[in-house]
């Protein structure tokens, strides 16, 4: 036959402390900025890699001479002499 104890101040106080831990949302919104925040970073070191191999491959062609702007370029007639 087994007896119940009473339970013993630390352990009743322990469960209250639990009890206000888990009901206490003081500290949500902290952690939700901090969600945010981890968001927009990652987001931002995606996009910049993107836009890196995007603005590579851009110059990479306009500086091609057979395709970029070098090839639109049309240089000026040469001068004559007048005499």
């Amino acid at each position: 036959m087994s007896t119940l104890r009473p339970r013993s101040r630390a352990t009743h106080q322990k469960a209250g402390l639990v009890r206000r831990f888990i009901r206490d949302t003081a500290g949500q919104d902290i952690v939700e900025y901090a969600f945010l925040a981890a968001f927009i970073g990652i987001t931002g070191y995606l996009a910049l890699n993107g836009i890196t191999s995007a603005v590579g491959s851009t110059y990479s062609i306009w500086l091609n001479p057979a395709v970029g702007v070098p090839s639109l370029w049309d240089p000026a007639a040469p001068l004559t002499s007048g005499t």
